[in-house]
C-alpha cells in the first residue's frame, strides 16, 4: 500500500502532514511538513523535515498537536484522533501541561 494521508495540521510558522502506511496488516505512522525559521541574515527561510515511521499513531503526532489547526483528517481516523484529544483534555493536570508546554515553546 502506498503512504496514506491521515491528517493535515496548521499553525503559524509551519505545519506537518501525517501519513501512514500498512504492510502486511502492520502500520506506521510519520509525519512531513515544513517550518518557518530565520536564516542568518535574519530573513525568513523554510525548511523541509520529516520523522522516523513509529507503529502507533498518537506517537506519530507533534507534542502540541492539540494546539494545531486540523485542515483534514482521514474518515478512518478521526475517532482515534479524537479520543486522544479528550482524553489528552480530560487528564487531571492537562491545563498545566498546556502552560508548560507553551512557555518551553512546544
Amino acid at each position: 500500500m502506498e503512504k496514506l494521508l491521515i491528517a493535515k495540521m496548521s499553525i503559524e510558522g509551519g505545519g506537518c502532514t501525517v501519513y501512514g502506511q500498512c504492510v502486511d496488516g502492520t502500520w506506521s505512522f510519520w509525519r512531513e511538513g515544513v517550518s518557518m525559521y530565520l536564516d542568518k541574515n535574519a530573513d525568513e527561510a523554510w525548511r523541509r523535515w520529516s520523522t522516523e515511521p513509529v507503529a502507533q499513531l498518537t506517537d506519530a503526532l507533534p507534542k502540541s498537536w492539540w494546539r494545531m489547526y486540523m485542515r483534514y483528517v482521514h474518515p478512518d481516523f478521526v475517532e482515534q484522533l479524537r479520543t486522544a484529544f479528550y482524553t489528552y483534555q480530560h487528564e487531571p493536570d492537562w491545563q498545566e501541561r498546556r502552560f508548560d508546554d507553551m512557555r518551553r515553546g512546544a
